[in-house]
């Protein structure tokens, strides 16, 4: 037999090339005794001239849309980055397209929610929390969803999430095993539930050892390398200088680092760095920088299939939470022990 095509099928099938026609698009006008012939045929042939069988046969779209905050700042772009690239090819692995959207302002009127009812989307994944309006949006047109890197203990929704104040914590002891006992922080209080995790690592870390903690030290302004830089600046102008300092992100340590350089410090020699994410300018800036590893890729991927498992009705688990404890050790920290 040649290429499979309409009407080859309306042959085998016995009908007109209009009721193929008409079921490969979804129109009315065909029976349900015909329509399952052909769709039997389309299955059993294998005919995949696009995905339309396949959506057909399943009544589903296999479309799943990505949502990002409008306001996502260089730090989590590059952060999102890995786990964008780690959904993505889940996705095609499983058979659906990721239609990549942005949410700004009401969730409710927002012209997404339509986009996502008129496309009969399968699924929907959200990087960073969601607000009760979301949550009720969605529940209410009974669509399944994932929360990636939620900061918020909610088992309303299911979500896929690091342990920051494990790495927050690692970092800093690492620092600590390194011979530092003066110690300063940067964090991102623009994200709270964040900034209260990998500080309270950073405190863990800290209290274990009897170490004290300096005000002037602690830095909660910075959200991308500028504000990082500046904070950087006010940690150097206090009374007394620390000898490392933890940056609760990669892009914070880079601008942090940045600023002591120009300064005049040299870096590990008077000033280590420690950070968390390991996104890849971490390997390139200099000197390279020492940090944990967060799965990110892994946690696209685990939130592609938690979001599969929903649509198949078998999901066993709402909270999967990635390995955050891996220590990557590069060039940024001066081991004082030697």
């Amino acid at each position: 037999m040649g290429k499979l095509n309409i009407k080859k099928i309306s042959e085998m099938a016995g009908v007109s090339t209009t009721a193929v026609s008409f079921v490969l698009n979804n129109k009315k006008g065909v029976s349900e005794e015909t329509r399952k012939k052909i769709l039997d045929i389309i299955e059993r042939e294998n005919y995949t001239p696009n995905v339309n069988s396949r959506r057909l046969i399943l009544k589903r779209s296999f479309n799943i849309f990505l949502v990002l905050d409008n306001d996502i700042s260089k730090l989590e772009n590059l952060f999102y980055s890995a786990i964008i690239n780690g959904i993505v090819g889940k996705a095609y692995k499983l058979g659906y397209s990721v239609v990549l959207s942005l949410k700004e302002g009401s969730f409710e009127k927002s012209p997404l929610l339509q986009a996502i009812k008129q496309n009969n989307a399968d699924g929907v994944i959200f990087l960073q929390d969601i607000d009760n309006e979301t949550m009720y949006e969605l529940n209410k047109i009974k669509i399944p969803y994932v929360v990636i890197d939620s900061q918020k203990a909610n088992p309303e929704y299911v979500s896929v999430k690091s342990d920051y104040e494990l790495s927050s914590y690692v970092s800093t002891k690492y620092l600590i095993e390194c011979g530092h006992k003066k110690i300063a922080f940067i964090g991102m209080s623009k994200v709270p539930d964040f900034y209260i995790t990998s500080f309270n690592g950073y405190k863990r870390a800290i209290s274990e050892h009897s170490l004290s903690f300096y005000p002037d030290w602690i830095q909660g302004d910075a959200y991308d390398d500028v504000s990082a830089y500046n904070c950087m600046k006010n940690i150097l102008s206090s009374n007394e200088i620390p000898t490392a300092v933890f940056c609760a992100g990669d892009i914070l340590a880079i601008g942090a680092m940045n600023c002591a350089h120009d300064m005049g410090y040299k870096i590990p020699y008077d000033i280590s760095f420690s950070s968390i994410d390991n996104i890849a300018a971490a390997e390139y800036c200099r000197p390279k920088l020492t940090t944990i590893d967060i799965d990110k890729v892994g946690m696209g991927e685990k939130a592609i299939e938690l979001l599969d498992a929903q649509i198949n009705n078998c999901l066993s688990e709402k909270v999967y939470v990635v390995k955050s404890d891996k220590i990557i050790v590069r060039d940024s920290v001066r081991n004082l022990n030697e």
